[in-house]
């Protein structure tokens, strides 16, 4: 890297984590700005905005799929075997829809909000004991991308807010971070929570949240957003490209960085992600890119 205190300009070529094979950028001139913007106005006016499942944590590891928030809940013996047959059952049919690169936004949309009232539906009318969640936690072992405690680690000694935005399932995702140690003081998670009637699981707590509805729970969780009035500037992160909304809620942003990671059907769907995120990672499964970035800033 070149040293940035002598003023120059930094440009792409300039920081090694963005030349890797995995990288892909559309505009060059326009991620050179916002990276200088960031640079420029440094981490006291950054907040960071994150997606969780397969972006926060590993896509794959050699070739295996992670599992995601969901599926891990679907490890919970106390839940008959029924329920996790037909929560895979919906996630195959309804995830194809999810990245299919032909279908419209608001397709997506319709056949999201399908998905997840099912999902709903599902989880009504079990006796539950909530501890589970942790034990099963444990067992799986989901990773986060290589290099996360290290993001995580610079984010919470900085002061950095950071909003883990998941339409995962919220108890999962809470676990995992605290499961990692990364639930740190700087972290809040706004995601689809359980909701108890006594000891009897009954849906989500408030409206569901999806990966193409995020925009509007931006606007609906106001409060975290007040907090960070003085924050301007976003590095955003996600796995679809629904989640490249998740900013709208930020008040008079000054710049906003969104980095999607792809590794799906990547030639079918590389042109779309370029069209909603300034730098695409083709199955990377690391947060290189970001702590390149936070150096720099920090």
């Amino acid at each position: 890297m070149k040293d940035i205190k002598a003023g120059k300009k930094i440009r792409i070529e300039d920081v090694k984590a963005l030349l890797s094979r995995s990288v892909h950028i559309k505009d060059k001139n326009h991620v050179e700005e916002m990276v200088n913007r960031l640079i420029s106005d440094g981490k006291d006016k950054l907040q960071v905005i994150l997606d969780f499942d397969q972006t926060l944590t590993k896509q794959h590891v050699n070739g295996n799929r992670c599992l995601t928030s969901f599926g891990i809940f679907g490890e919970c013996k106390q839940l008959p075997s029924s329920y996790k047959a037909d929560s895979s059952a919906l996630y195959r049919y309804y995830r194809a829809l999810e990245i299919d690169p032909k279908l419209t936004r608001e397709q997506k949309m319709e056949y999201m909000l399908e998905w997840y009232i099912k999902a709903q539906d599902l989880l009504r009318g079990y006796d539950f004991d909530c501890q589970e969640i942790h034990d099963v936690v444990a067992q799986t072992r989901v990773p986060l991308r290589d290099g996360s405690d290290m993001m995580l680690k610079a984010l919470d000694e900085a002061s950095i807010p950071v909003l883990v935005f998941s339409a995962g399932l919220g108890d999962i995702v809470s676990a995992i971070l605290k499961y990692h140690g990364a639930l740190r003081k700087n972290v809040q998670v706004i995601s689809n929570f359980l909701n108890w009637e006594g000891s009897q699981l009954n849906g989500f707590k408030g409206n569901v949240i999806h990966a193409y509805n995020k925009n509007e729970h931006a606007i609906e969780n106001s409060d975290y957003f007040q907090l960070v009035t003085n924050r301007p500037n976003v590095i955003l992160m996600g796995d679809v490209v629904g989640d490249a909304g998740m900013a709208e809620g930020v008040h008079c942003p000054n710049a906003v960085l969104k980095i999607g990671f792809l590794y799906d059907k990547v030639d079918e769907c590389l042109e779309e992600y370029l069209n909603h995120f300034d730098i695409v990672l083709v199955d990377d499964q690391t947060m290189n890119v970001m702590n390149a970035l936070l150096q720099l800033i920090m």
